[in-house]
């Protein structure tokens, strides 16, 4: 098949959460191990995304 299967299962991971969800503890954990440049930006696109 070729590819990266890391890649692949990112974007799978990706498409999953959009459509399932993710339970706050995994998204806690997820969110606290992560720079906090990268945490505001994901925090601004997330309220971003509830003003529309």
């Amino acid at each position: 098949m070729g590819g990266d299967s890391d890649t692949l299962a990112c974007i799978t991971g990706g498409i999953a959460e959009a459509f399932y969800g993710m339970p706050q503890e995994l998204r806690d954990e997820t969110l606290k191990r992560l720079p906090e440049d990268i945490r505001e930006g994901y925090e601004l696109f997330r309220w971003n995304i509830g003003q529309r």
